[in-house]
C-alpha cells in the first residue's frame, strides 16, 4: 500500500507557510489599495485636466471668433475697392445697392502700379460695423507725399497714424509670410502696443497701398482673458510675445519654440512639471496663443482627494492587521486539523483516471513499471500491463523519453492498426519521478483527414478537367467559326444591295457577340485555375489610351454619341505592365458605356496620381452619362453572367465586368464605381505601373511628339473646358505656347497666331483670320488640308498627337509632306504565301483572304504535303495550322528549319492561350494567329514581309 500523506514528521510547516503567506497576501492588498488611489488620483487629475481643457479651449474659441470676424471685416473692405481709369472721376463709379445713396462714403486711396485709381467704397453699415468691433481704419500708402491717412476712426492732427506703418515695412512683412496668406498681422514695437491686421487694397504682385486695421490692445486683451482659467500669452509669427496677461508668468520659451501646431500638453522644466498650456493658431499669419495653467492651481484642485486617499489607505492598514489575526485564529488552525483528511484525495484522483474517456497510465522512471493505469489503456495497449513488452513496444516505437522531459507528443499504431496520439509528462507521484502518459484515439481523425485529401485531390483533377473542357471546347468552336467569320468577310467585299448589307451586318454582329462569349468563358476559366498569367512589356499610356478609345469611336458614332479621350500632360512616356490586359479592361468598359448610353458623352480620363520608388500610380476612368445603375445592384455587378440594371438589353455576355475585375485585382491594381441611376456611371481604374529606370517623368525629349515652336502661339477653343486644359498642357509640354481662346479677350492677337477649334460643332463659328486646326471626331489622323483654305487642316480630336503634328505643319508653314493612308486592300502584297490547313473550309478561306490581299497562294492538306510543295517551289512565307493529322505545325516548322528553309513561318490556331503562342515561337515560327482571322489582321502580320518579297 502506497503512503497518502508526506513523508515529513512535522505538521507545523504548512502552519508556518500559510501565515507567511497571508502576511504577503496582505502585502499585496496593500499594495493594490495604494494602486487604486493612485490611479483614483489619476483620474481626478484627468477630470480636473479636462476641465482646464474645456474652458481654455472655450477662450480660444472666442479668440479665435473676435479675430475672424476682424479679418472678415478687412477683407469686406478690400473686396469694397474698386479701380478706375485716371480720366474717369470718382463720381461715376459703380456705388453698392443702397437706398440710401448718401450712406457709402467714396475714400479715393490713390493710384495702384498700373496708374488706375483706387477708391474705397465705405458704406454706414461697414462704418457701424468698425465702431462695434473698436477697430480704426488706416490707409498706408507707397505715395510719399501721402503715406498714411485715417479712414475711419481718429482723424484729428492732434492724433496723426502711427508712423511706424509704412508701406515698404508692410511689403516687407507680407513677403515673409506664409504661401496663401492674405491677411497680414502685425505689432508695434513696444510692449502691449496696437495691433494691426492689414492687407493689400490693389491685387498687384506687388501692392503699393495698403488697408490697415489697428485694433487697441486693451480690447484685444480684454477678449484673450481666460477670465480665471490661468494666463494667457499672445505670440506673432516669429515666437514674439505681443500681449500677456502677466510679465513673469508663462510656460517655458523652449517649450514654445519647439511647438508650431496646435497643441495641448503638460509643460515641463528642468524636469518638473510647470502646468498645462494650451496653443491654437490664431488668424493667417501665423500667429499662435498659449494659455497656461500653473502647477499651484493644479495642486490646490487636488489637495482634497489627496487627503482623503491618504486617510482610506491608512485605514485599510489597520482593517488588513485586524484581518490577518481573525483569519489565522479561524482559517488556519482549522485548516491544519483538515490537512489529514488528504489521504481522501488519492482515492478520489484514482477514480477520475480510471473514469477518464482517454487511456493513462503512470510509468516510473527508474525500472519503466506501471504504477498506475486504466481499463482504456489496458484495452487498447494489452491486458497484461505488467510485462516488458507493454511498456517497451510503443517507447521503442517513440524513442526514449527521459522523465526530465516536460512534455512530448508521438503517434503510434496498435498491433490491430488503432492509432493513438501519446502525450506524456513528466511529473511526481508518491515521492518518486514518474512519467504521465496519456493515449487519444485518433484512428477516426487521421481516416477524416484522408477523405479530405482524397476529396481536395479529386475537386483538383475536376478543375483540371473542366479547364482542359473549357480549352478544348474554345479550340473546337473557333474552328468551325472561322468558316463563318471569314466567309461573311469575304462576303462584305462583293457588291450587296442594302437589304442584304443589313442582313450581313446582323449575323456579323451575331458572331462577334459569339466570339466575346467563347474568349471570355476561357478567361473566366483560366481565372478560376490560376493560370491567368500577365506579360510585362513597355507601353506609353497615352497611346495605349487614344488607340483603344479609336477602336469604340465607330460604334459611338452610329448611336450619335460624343466620345472624348482627357488625358494628363504629366503622365510618363513609357511605363511597363501588361498593355493588352489593361486594353481588354478599357475594352470592357467602353463597349458596356455605349451599350448603355442612349444620349450624351461618354469620356475616358487617364491621369497620374502619384510616381515614386520606379512606381507610376495611373488612374483610368470611363464616365458616361447613361442609365446608371442602382445602388443596390453594385455588389453583385460584378459576379459572372450578371448584367444589373440592363432591363432587356442581352447583347453582351455578362462577363466582361467579372473578368475586368479579376485582371485589375491580380495587377495590384483597385476598381471603382460611382453610378446612379438616370444620372449615369464611372468607372475608375486605378494601377500601379512600373517606371522604366533612367526614363524621366514628364519630359518631352523622351516622347516622340513634335518639338513645337513658342512662336507663333496656338490659341486652343473646345466647349469643354477640362479638353481646353489638357490640350494647352500637352502644346506647352512639347514646346508651344499654349493658351486659352477667350471670345471676350481684347487685348491683340499676335500675328500669326494659329486658332485650334476642337469640335466647332458644339459651338459657335468664330471668325479667324490666321491659321487654324480642326479637331473633329471624324477627322484623319495626320491631318487633312482644306481645298478652300491652305491655311486651315483638319485632324481627329482623338489623337492629342496628331493635332500637335497639324500644329507643327501649321508652324512651318504646312510644308510638312505626309503620306496618304491606303486601303487595306488597295495595296497588293505580292506575296507568295503556302498555306497548310487540315480543314478544307478554312483551308478555301485563308485562300480567299489571301487572294484578296493581292498575294499568290498554293496550299497543302497537311505537313509532308507542305513540305513536298516548299521542296517543288519557292515561297515567301509559310502559314501553317498547328494542330494537323500526320505532321502538324510544330513538326512542319521543324523540318523546315532543319533543311535550311528560312522563310517566315506563321502559326495559325484556335487554341488561345499564352502557352501555346511560347511553344510556337519556341518551336522556330516567326508569328502566331488566332482563328478566327480577319483580313486586317492578316495584312498586319504579313506587313512586314512585303519589303523582303520586292527584293
Amino acid at each position: 500500500m502506497h503512503r497518502l500523506l508526506p513523508r515529513r514528521s512535522s505538521l507545523d510547516a504548512p502552519v508556518v507557510a500559510a501565515n507567511v503567506l497571508l502576511r504577503w497576501l496582505s502585502l499585496c492588498v496593500l499594495f493594490c489599495l495604494i494602486g487604486t488611489a493612485g490611479f483614483y488620483l489619476l483620474a481626478q487629475l484627468s477630470d480636473d485636466v479636462s476641465v482646464h481643457r474645456r474652458d481654455m479651449n472655450a477662450a480660444a474659441y472666442r479668440a479665435q471668433l473676435y479675430f475672424d470676424h476682424r479679418e472678415a471685416l478687412l477683407n469686406y473692405l478690400v473686396d469694397s475697392v474698386v479701380e478706375s481709369s485716371p480720366s474717369i472721376p470718382a463720381s461715376a463709379l459703380p456705388r453698392p445697392a443702397s437706398r440710401d445713396d448718401s450712406e457709402v462714403q467714396r475714400l479715393p486711396l490713390g493710384t495702384g502700379r498700373d496708374g488706375r485709381q483706387l477708391t474705397l467704397l465705405l458704406s454706414s453699415r461697414a462704418e457701424r460695423t468698425l465702431a462695434e468691433f473698436g477697430a480704426q481704419l488706416i490707409h498706408v500708402s507707397a505715395d510719399p507725399d501721402a503715406p498714411r491717412q485715417w479712414l475711419h476712426g481718429r482723424r484729428t492732427p492732434a492724433t496723426p497714424p502711427p508712423v511706424e506703418l509704412t508701406a515698404s515695412l508692410l511689403r516687407a512683412h507680407a513677403l515673409r509670410a506664409m504661401p496663401g496668406t492674405s491677411v497680414y498681422w502685425l505689432s508695434s514695437d513696444r510692449p502691449g502696443g496696437t495691433l494691426y491686421l492689414f492687407r493689400a487694397a490693389d491685387e498687384a504682385p506687388d501692392p503699393t497701398n495698403w488697408l490697415v486695421l489697428a485694433l487697441a490692445p486693451g480690447a484685444v486683451a480684454s477678449m484673450v482673458n481666460g477670465q480665471g482659467i490661468g494666463d494667457f500669452l499672445l505670440l506673432d509669427g516669429h515666437s514674439k510675445p505681443v500681449l500677456s496677461s502677466r510679465a513673469d508668468t508663462g510656460p517655458p520659451a523652449t517649450w514654445l519654440y519647439g511647438q508650431r501646431d496646435d497643441a495641448f500638453a503638460f509643460v515641463w522644466a528642468r524636469g518638473l512639471p510647470e502646468g498645462l498650456a494650451l496653443i491654437k493658431s490664431i488668424g493667417q499669419d501665423g500667429w499662435r496663443l498659449v494659455y497656461h495653467v500653473p502647477s499651484t492651481l493644479l495642486l490646490r484642485d487636488m489637495a482634497g482627494h489627496a487627503a482623503v486617499s491618504l486617510l482610506l489607505c491608512l485605514a485599510a492598514v489597520c482593517a488588513l492587521r485586524v484581518l490577518i489575526r481573525r483569519i489565522d485564529r479561524q482559517l488556519i488552525q482549522p485548516a491544519h486539523q483538515q490537512h489529514l483528511q488528504l489521504r481522501d484525495s488519492f482515492d478520489f484522483g484514482s477514480t477520475v483516471i480510471e473514469m477518464a474517456p482517454v487511456g493513462m497510465c503512470v510509468l516510473r522512471c527508474h525500472d519503466a513499471q506501471v504504477m498506475l493505469e486504466n481499463q482504456l489503456a489496458r484495452d487498447w495497449l494489452g491486458s497484461d500491463t505488467r510485462t516488458g513488452d507493454w511498456t517497451g513496444a510503443w517507447r521503442s516505437a517513440s524513442g526514449p523519453v527521459p522523465c526530465r522531459s516536460h512534455r512530448r507528443g508521438v503517434d503510434f499504431t496498435t498491433r490491430d492498426g488503432r492509432q493513438l496520439q501519446v502525450l506524456s509528462a513528466a511529473t511526481r507521484y508518491h515521492g518518486d519521478d514518474v512519467l504521465l502518459c496519456v493515449f487519444n484515439d485518433i484512428t477516426r481523425h487521421r481516416q477524416i483527414q484522408a477523405a479530405l485529401s482524397a476529396a481536395k485531390q479529386a475537386a483538383d483533377e475536376a478543375s483540371q478537367a473542366k479547364s482542359a473542357f473549357v480549352a478544348t471546347m474554345s479550340h473546337e468552336i473557333r474552328t468551325p467559326l472561322y468558316g463563318v467569320l471569314g466567309t461573311l468577310e469575304l462576303l462584305g467585299n462583293t457588291p450587296l444591295d442594302s437589304r442584304q448589307a443589313q442582313y450581313l451586318k446582323t449575323i456579323q454582329q451575331s458572331s462577334s457577340v459569339l466570339l466575346q462569349l467563347i474568349s471570355d468563358i476561357l478567361d473566366v476559366s483560366k481565372i478560376e485555375s490560376g493560370q491567368l498569367t500577365l506579360a510585362t512589356v513597355a507601353f506609353s499610356p497615352l497611346e495605349l489610351a487614344e488607340t483603344t478609345l479609336r477602336a469604340y469611336a465607330a460604334a459611338a458614332a452610329r448611336k450619335q454619341l460624343q466620345i472624348v479621350v482627357c488625358t494628363d500632360p504629366r503622365l510618363p512616356a513609357q511605363v511597363t505592365g501588361d498593355a493588352d490586359r489593361i486594353r481588354q479592361v478599357l475594352g470592357n468598359l467602353l463597349s458596356n458605356a455605349i451599350k448603355f448610353t442612349d444620349s450624351g458623352r461618354i469620356v475616358l480620363r487617364v491621369r497620374l496620381l502619384a510616381c515614386e520608388g520606379g512606381t507610376a500610380t495611373v488612374s483610368w476612368q470611363v464616365t458616361d452619362t447613361g442609365i446608371g445603375i442602382a445602388a443596390a445592384d453594385h455588389p453583385r455587378l460584378f459576379e459572372p453572367f450578371r448584367q444589373a440594371g440592363a432591363q432587356g438589353r442581352n447583347d453582351g455576355t455578362g462577363l466582361g465586368l467579372s473578368i475586368s475585375d479579376h485582371l485589375v485585382r491580380l495587377m495590384n491594381g483597385e476598381m471603382r464605381l460611382v453610378s446612379e441611376p438616370g444620372l449615369g456611371s464611372s468607372f475608375t481604374v486605378i494601377l500601379p505601373l512600373g517606371v522604366q529606370e533612367g526614363t524621366p517623368i514628364n519630359a518631352a525629349a523622351v516622347d516622340d511628339g513634335p518639338a513645337l515652336l513658342p512662336h507663333p502661339p496656338v490659341y486652343v477653343r473646345c466647349a469643354i473646358t477640362e479638353l481646353t486644359d489638357s490640350a494647352c498642357q500637352w502644346l506647352q509640354r512639347w514646346g508651344a505656347t499654349a493658351r486659352r481662346y477667350s471670345e471676350d479677350a481684347t487685348g491683340p492677337i499676335e500675328p500669326g497666331a494659329i486658332l485650334l477649334d476642337s469640335d466647332p460643332r458644339d459651338a459657335i463659328p468664330v471668325e479667324w483670320p490666321g491659321p487654324r486646326v480642326v479637331a473633329t471626331a471624324d477627322g484623319g489622323d495626320p491631318a487633312c488640308e482644306d481645298p478652300m483654305r491652305p491655311d486651315q487642316l483638319t485632324v481627329t480630336l482623338l489623337s492629342i498627337r496628331a493635332i500637335a503634328d497639324a500644329v507643327f505643319r501649321l508652324q512651318q508653314g504646312n510644308q510638312v509632306t505626309v503620306a496618304t493612308s491606303t486601303p487595306i486592300v488597295s495595296a497588293p502584297l505580292g506575296l507568295r504565301v503556302l498555306v497548310a490547313e487540315d480543314n478544307p473550309i478554312n483551308r478555301l478561306i485563308l485562300k480567299e483572304q489571301l487572294e484578296t490581299l493581292g498575294c499568290h497562294v498554293a496550299t497543302a492538306s497537311d505537313g509532308h504535303e507542305a513540305l513536298a510543295c516548299c521542296r517543288a517551289q519557292p515561297f515567301d512565307v509559310v502559314l501553317t495550322d498547328i494542330n494537323m493529322p500526320g505532321l502538324g505545325g510544330h513538326a512542319l516548322t521543324r523540318h523546315l528549319r532543319q533543311q535550311g528553309y528560312a522563310m517566315p513561318v506563321i502559326g495559325a490556331t484556335a487554341n488561345a492561350t499564352p502557352d501555346e503562342r511560347e511553344r510556337c515561337l519556341a518551336e522556330g515560327m516567326d508569328d502566331y494567329l488566332v482563328k478566327p482571322i480577319d483580313i486586317a489582321t492578316l495584312r498586319r502580320a504579313l506587313g512586314g514581309l512585303t519589303a523582303g518579297a520586292t527584293a
